[in-house]
């Protein structure tokens, strides 16, 4: 689908939510606030107030309106200002003082693009929308990421303590100028759902409401939660998951299948001389590793029925299976393709596209090749910018520290004995979070923050009463690790499970939300918003 015509509708279908869910008496709606002309202010006047703002690049979003890139200075150690300073950037679209602003915090990078783009919840709530990248990420490099990521110490401000720390310093300096007088808005998807929750632990009813999409918080170093949710829970009672798990079975089942999926593998990986030296035993390995990364994947982002046709039978062909395995994050309308060119299914539809989604990332690396070679090169990267290597770094660091990870599910594959005990340590020492507390010397707190936020969850009823709406897919692998539920009659604490949703705050997007969602997180994020 044209990207053009995919947002038009995506503004169009924004609208209809809008004026099917704000009324004009409504004093929380859509945060178009005061009368035309009545607004002199713009980002750029607001801004230049700030002495720890230096503004880059003016811009304008998919509805033609203005947007400002800018650097915020903040302290590396927010308890030791003498530590020295990092820039974090950030990107402002303003309307009014009166209007709702959504914040929403990025953990992986802002995209600079033609046409800014603001979250759904952002388009459908606020008139203000402030996006903030995490520190260390891209263009919020902390120090010298190419030459100093190796040390220890250059991990020591990678902490939730000091991110939301940094989004404390922000939202009280815009809070200041008094152009901000309107309900303040939190969210985020993912690891940026993870960071808004614990800016409600850290700074509860700094901001009106805070509502996380996907946000795991696993109470191990390595959770075994989600690698059973996955084998178990992702789209349980449907045929699908049943014929996608019978599938891997009839691969470890088969040796002549896995000779000739070898095949297909170096054919894959033909310029890379280690991999021609594999045999078939390592890259059956290294297919069931991808079969698992992608069945995790393809329950993640993408619905069920977009997929569940291509599913190879106990009898199907090599290539069947090993384009399906490989119909994960990379790749997924390419593969998907030319699985229905071998099956001659025709359809016309048009797939949600992972790649075209910029703001709920998952990071994990897909390129089996890498976990044989340890030993390449960080990539070159531009002045300030974070290169991919250590981007792929930053998530699994801050995860082997505080947040925990988790692993896949093998035992029902042990049980079946269609792989051994060996096995299994060889697949978890490809994942394994302990590789980066051993490589970079960090230290693990023993889950000591993820219980202390689920029991600030449990208590915030009789405590800090703070409003928080949590967003789960009952289809999402994350959904392993979510909070627990909160009592049905908590005025300050909701958790809402979308039925067969994925792991997606695109909330426009008809296939991962049905109107009676939208609706429901709509409804409540007002009455949330009215009653603080």
């Amino acid at each position: 689908m044209n990207k053009r015509l995919h947002w038009l509708y995506a503004i169009i279908a924004v609208g209809g939510l809008v004026l099917t869910s704000c009324s004009k008496d409504d004093p929380v709606s859509d945060g178009q606030s005061g009368q035309p002309g009545q607004n002199v202010q713009t980002a750029k006047d607001i801004l230049a107030k700030c002495d720890r703002v230096t503004i880059i690049k003016d811009t304008i979003d998919t509805d033609g309106k203005s947007a400002l890139y800018f650097y915020f200075t903040q302290p590396l150690d927010h308890k030791n200002p003498a530590a020295g300073n990092f820039k974090q950037y950030c990107v402002l679209h303003y309307e009014h003082p009166d209007s709702i602003t959504v914040l929403h915090t990025q953990g992986y990078s802002i995209t600079e693009r033609k046409y800014f783009r603001q979250i759904d919840l952002s388009r459908i709530f606020g008139g203000n929308y402030l996006e903030v990248e995490h520190r260390y990420y891209k263009r919020s490099e902390i120090g010298n990421s190419q030459e100093d990521y190796k040390q220890t110490s250059y991990w020591d401000y990678n902490t939730a303590a000091q991110s939301t720390a940094d989004l404390h310093d922000i939202v009280t300096t815009l809070k200041a100028t008094k152009a901000f007088n309107g309900k303040w808005v939190s969210s985020g998807v993912s690891k940026n759902g993870i960071l808004t929750a614990l800016y409600a632990y850290y700074y509860p009813n700094e901001v009106d409401v805070y509502v996380p999409f996907c946000a795991p918080f696993c109470t191990e170093l390595e959770s075994p939660g989600i690698g059973r949710y996955v084998s178990q829970q992702c789209a349980k009672g449907t045929e699908a998951q049943e014929q996608s798990w019978k599938a891997l079975e009839a691969y470890l089942d088969n040796p002549e299948m896995q000779e000739e999926v070898a095949s297909l593998y170096k054919e894959e990986f033909a310029d890379n001389q280690r991999v021609q030296k594999y045999t078939t035993k390592t890259i059956t390995r290294l297919m069931t590793r991808r079969f698992m990364r992608s069945m995790f994947q393809k329950f993640a982002y993408h619905p069920v029925e977009e997929w569940s046709d291509v599913i190879p039978a106990s009898k199907s062909s090599a290539k069947k299976y090993y384009l399906f395995a490989s119909l994960g994050k990379k790749n997924f309308n390419k593969n998907l393709k030319a699985l229905r060119e071998l099956y001659e299914i025709e359809k016309d539809e048009e797939y949600y596209d992972y790649e075209d989604d910029t703001y709920d990332e998952y990071e994990d690396n897909d390129g089996e090749e890498d976990y044989w070679d340890d030993e390449d090169p960080a990539e070159d990267a531009p002045a300030k910018v974070v290169s991919d290597k250590v981007l792929d770094m930053i998530y699994r660091i801050h995860a082997a520290k505080e947040l925990g990870y988790f692993l896949d599910d093998w035992q029902w594959l042990l049980d079946k004995e269609l792989i051994t005990e060996k096995d299994v340590k060889v697949f978890n020492g490809w994942q394994s979070i302990t590789y980066y507390i051993k490589q970079f010397g960090v230290t693990y707190d023993g889950g000591t923050l993820m219980n202390n936020f689920l029991s600030f969850v449990k208590n915030n009823r009789n405590d800090k009463k703070c409003r928080m709406l949590f967003i789960y897919g009952s289809n999402d692998p994350w959904t392993g690790a979510a909070i627990p539920d909160p009592a049905a009659d908590d005025p300050y604490v909701k958790k809402y499970v979308v039925r067969n949703g994925v792991h997606s705050g695109h909330l426009t997007y008809d296939s991962h939300y049905t109107s009676s969602d939208k609706n429901y997180i709509i409804s409540t994020v007002r009455t949330m918003m009215k009653s603080n």
